[in-house]
């Protein structure tokens, strides 16, 4: 029998169906198969019923595009092409069977070209490994979409073969969903050679974690690295990924990137990402040492790696995702194994640390089971299932035909007519073959340059700019809009307010504006504030106001009176006291500041007796080490994978943590949910419900009443923390009893509504953590990954139950100064953004943080942290201000106005500090700044000459004080780095 196997260097390339086709050759010596090649060598070794034949071009696809016709679709050109290339390369050749993979779609054309090319073949088998739209769509880059064109060709091709065989009973089954159509099962145990189980060689070292394939999303790279970061740091040597990249459709972005980044925001130490091996390589390199092959699936047809990591003796875990996990329930069913669910993979880690501490009395069970493992193979032999009846769409394949025919009636046609023509474009092509990857690069470049001159500048620019000459950048952009600014104006402001309609559009149209232009921007957040106030949105035209008021110091407009009612009138009464005592015209405006700071502490220093609907108490324990407390409210979605997760904590495995659940009467079920998650877990927990909806921050008060533990952690359901992060924090506690609150850096992660990771977002990156830097950023100190004694509440008081949005804030701001704090180099905590509904935008934590951030800014506000401080803290505070990294940023930002007030605290306490000589030309920057942000009389050059003269100021100034290596890059300051973004309204 002779088969022509519709594939490439089968016997060069790596991959899951080249491996298939080799074991396929390999397995049946009586057949004679014939594939092409590329790469691969004639001379190189091969078996001997192994026949390679030279693929040749003669189509070429740039002779369609002028082809106008509708019929055929454009789309199937393509496969037009391959075909009529293969057909053409073993033209008047003969052939049983005609062998070709599904993860091509030529199938869709091949059967009219081989007839016109005059081969000889009895049937065409589609060997089905999977299809490449579902690999597209669940893909690294598009988002879950996938061209339906391509999903259209798979299902013309299935249906226009004679005959389809797979190893894989699950896509097979996928299939017969489908279409009714035969399909035939080859058993994988008839195809593959299978290693020899063998017990590790080197047995005094930690397992290894490895990856082994193509990192295509669906495969669970992403899933790999995130189970090895939360696994505990001492049960593995490292973590592996070995295999090539997937690409884009353009070969631009790679996986590779993703995942070094998913790395390097995780366990970058313990991590390495490796090139693919050979199969040889990963015998003897890896499957055969002390290792656990980790391979959590989405979705895969099959995963022969799996069978031949397996069978190797190397524990090998699996995602439910993969077909071969049917395949090894069925054939093996007592086989020792671990699956992951890809929805729920956290609760596979017990299993795996079980795994990893008893690694060799599992790997010997493994390869007991295995050496003695008698299973029956069954289905059909590689040469019945290729002399099976054919069985096929008769109309489909006809339409096929039909439009071969049309296409290649056009080839014909050229090629008689422009024989010159097409030998001229050969040669052209040969030419092009042999132009260097530099030149071709060059001449890319001339393309793009004709195409697009200012977008290729533009990103050649940002290409050599380095980070901190990127700001340059950006003064000169606002240089360049400043010269339109006037016009920009003139349009806005003409516009109608006659009807809803026109309001709406000129909100939008001021959007779109104060989006881009930095410089004026009082002028655009007043014209804001005023068009909310016509539409009835009074309290986001105060927060405009009072952002016009902060950014130039003072009322310049005498909106105070209206803010203060406003605020008054919306629940805001205490903000409204301190916008008065920041911005009023009083003249004891700083005693008034100190006294709502002042009387904040003492306002807030006890808790108060609570009363509660229910009490749900599963506590064992009199006290505890650790009180996690957390606050419910429409939290029943995302409550089991949060209580499954905090379940692994070591600390509560310990029996030494405590769960405190708050329902702050809620409308949802969550005890509901609670309860039956509670069937499954064994932790100590306490569910408390109140009756009516209450603040998080009295929620986070009555867990401290209830809490038994001396250290306290605050938590949402949102968010988590790795298993060793608790005890990590309460060593740190333990080990230094002067230390209050400990912090460990934090990533932010984009979660789908299963909780399943999407995309890493940010890190929180506490790294060169410094106390007062909490002053500049208020991130540096938080609750996720974090932990405090709960003595600092019988200290300084507790949360202020007043605060709905920045009661967070307002506390770091009223303790720190009283306490001692502290950040460690690991990333614990974890903030899973879930795909919630949208939500009305209300500016209530801007107008909060008037009292809870703004006012602790002032002189009054440096007064009160650093008073009873050593004045050498706030002198480097100073110098942090004119340069400093924001925890969540990588860039340098400063904060010109807060370095001016905490200078001015220096003068008072120190006035031969060496800081005064930078004080005057700090001012000179504020006040530089500020007119930047107001420009009263306009004209048409006056914005661009301004923005030119405050980067002249910028300039001097940063001469000045070159000894302190500033970075004053105007757009990089605080004021333009927080509460600087739009409140998008409903319009």
């Amino acid at each position: 029998m002779k088969v022509l196997i519709v594939d490439f260097d089968l016997f060069n390339k790596i991959g899951g169906g080249q491996t298939f086709y080799r074991n396929l050759i390999e397995k049946n010596p009586q057949i004679n198969f014939y594939y092409f090649i590329v790469s691969e060598r004639l001379e190189n070794t091969r078996p001997s019923n192994a026949h390679p034949i030279v693929y040749r071009e003669r189509y070429h696809l740039s002779d369609y595009v002028k082809f106008l016709d509708l019929t055929p679709p454009k789309w199937i050109y393509r496969a037009f092409i391959l075909a009529s290339n293969i057909a053409a390369s073993v033209a008047e050749q003969r052939f049983d069977v005609v062998d070709l993979p599904d993860y091509e779609q030529l199938g869709t054309m091949l059967r009219p070209a081989l007839i016109h090319h005059k081969v000889d073949f009895e049937h065409l088998a589609l060997s089905m490994h999977g299809n490449i739209s579902t690999s597209i769509q669940m893909d690294w880059f598009y988002g879950g979409k996938v061209d339906q064109t391509l999903i259209w060709q798979e299902k013309i091709q299935y249906s226009v073969v004679d005959i389809r065989y797979g190893i894989s009973q699950s896509y097979l089954d996928e299939w017969r969903e489908v279409f009714d159509l035969k399909s035939c099962y080859l058993n994988p145990l008839s195809v593959i050679s299978l290693p020899k189980p063998k017990l590790a060689t080197n047995l005094d070292e930690l397992p290894d974690l490895n990856f082994v394939g193509r990192t295509e999303r669906r495969k669970g790279p992403d899933i790999f690295v995130d189970l090895a970061w939360w696994l505990p740091r001492s049960k593995f040597k490292t973590a592996n990924i070995i295999g090539p990249d997937s690409f884009d459709y353009k070969g631009e972005v790679g996986s590779g990137l993703l995942l070094y980044q998913m790395v390097n925001n995780r366990i970058k130490d313990e991590f390495k990402l490796l090139p693919s091996m050979s199969h040889e390589q990963l015998y003897e390199q890896v499957f055969s040492r002390k290792s656990v092959t980790l391979l959590p699936s989405k979705y895969d047809t099959f995963n022969l790696t799996a069978l031949e990591s397996l069978f190797s003796g190397c524990p090998t875990v699996i995602g439910t995702g993969a077909g071969v996990v049917r395949f090894l329930q069925e054939n093996y069913p007592d086989l020792p194994l671990i699956i992951i669910d890809p929805n729920d993979i956290y609760s596979c880690i017990p299993s795996l640390i079980a795994l990893l501490d008893n690694y060799d009395n599992y790997r010997y069970q493994l390869v007991e089971y295995l050496s003695h493992a008698k299973p029956e193979i069954s289905g059909l032999s590689v040469e019945a299932i290729y002399e099976s009846q054919p069985i096929y769409d008769k109309s489909m394949r006809s339409e096929t035909e039909d439009w071969y025919s049309r296409l290649i009636k056009l080839q014909d046609e050229r090629r008689f007519l422009a024989t010159t023509n097409y030998i001229k474009k050969d040669i052209v092509r040969n030419l092009k073959k042999q132009i260097s990857p530099e030149i071709k690069r060059g001449l890319k470049n001339i393309k793009s340059w004709r195409i697009n001159p200012q977008k290729f500048l533009k990103e050649k620019v940002r290409a050599i700019l380095s980070k901190d000459n990127y700001e340059n950048l950006k003064i000169v952009d606002q240089g360049l809009k400043a010269l339109s600014l006037v016009d920009s104006y003139q349009y806005i402001f003409n516009l109608g307010e006659s009807n809803q309609s026109e309001l709406a559009g000129k909100v939008s149209s001021c959007w779109n504006f104060a989006s881009e232009h930095r410089i004026d921007r009082v002028r655009i957040w007043r014209e804001i504030a005023r068009l909310e106030m016509l539409q009835g949105n009074d309290i986001v035209a105060a927060t405009y106001q009072i952002r016009c008021m902060r950014s130039l110091g003072y009322d310049y407009f005498n909106d105070l009176p209206n803010v203060v009612s406003i605020l008054q009138a919306n629940g805001f009464s205490r903000e409204a006291l301190a916008a008065e005592a920041m911005y009023g015209n009083s003249p004891d405006q700083h005693e008034r500041c100190q006294a709502i700071i002042n009387q904040a502490l003492a306002d807030n220093k006890f808790n108060q007796k609570w009363e509660y609907e229910f009490l749900d108490d599963r506590r064992t324990s009199s006290s505890y080490r650790v009180s996690i407390i957390v606050s419910l409210y429409n939290a029943a979605a995302k409550l089991p994978l949060f209580l499954q997760t905090l379940k692994l904590q070591t600390l509560i495995q310990a029996g030494a943590a405590e769960v405190i659940l708050v329902d702050s009467g809620s409308p949802g079920d969550e005890y509901h949910v609670f309860k039956q998650v509670m069937e499954c877990l064994d932790i100590p927990i306490l569910y408390a419900r109140c009756a009516e909806r209450e603040t998080i921050q009295s929620a986070w008060n009555r867990g401290i009443d209830l809490a038994r533990s001396p250290y306290l952690t605050f938590l949402g359901v949102d968010e988590t923390i790795l298993p060793e992060c608790l005890e990590i924090l309460a060593a740190e506690l333990d080990a230094d009893p002067t230390l209050d609150w400990v912090q460990a850096n934090s990533l932010v992660t984009n979660v789908d509504q299963h909780g399943s990771w999407m995309s890493d977002v940010m890190v929180y990156d506490r790294t060169g953590y410094q106390q007062h830097l909490v002053y500049l950023e208020t991130c540096y100190l938080s609750w996720v990954g974090a932990l405090y004694r709960r003595s600092i509440h019988d200290r300084f008081g507790f949360y202020d139950a007043t605060f709905r949005a920045a009661g967070d804030t307002e506390f770091k701001s009223r303790i720190l100064p009283f306490i001692k704090t502290k950040a460690i180099p690991q990333t614990l905590g974890v903030f899973r953004n879930y795909p919630d509904e949208r939500t009305t935008q209300h500016p209530r934590a801007e107008i909060e943080d008037l009292r809870a951030w703004y006012l602790h800014r002032t002189l009054a506000g440096v007064e009160y942290a650093f008073a009873n401080h050593n004045p050498k803290e706030a002198e480097d505070l100073f110098y942090h201000c004119l340069k400093y990294r924001k925890s969540y940023c990588q860039h340098w930002s400063t904060d010109v106005e807060y370095a001016y007030n905490v200078g001015l605290f220096i003068q008072q306490q120190v006035p031969d500090s060496s800081v005064m000589k930078y004080l005057p030309g700090t001012k000179k920057l504020l006040d530089a700044y500020r007119s930047l942000d107001w420009i009263p009389q306009l004209s048409k050059f006056l914005p661009a000459n301004t923005v030119i003269c405050t980067n002249r100021v910028v300039k001097e100034i940063e001469q000045e004080h070159q000894g302190i290596e500033p970075m004053y890059k105007i757009f990089n300051d605080n004021r333009h780095e927080q509460h600087a973004f739009l409140w998008f309204t409903n319009i």
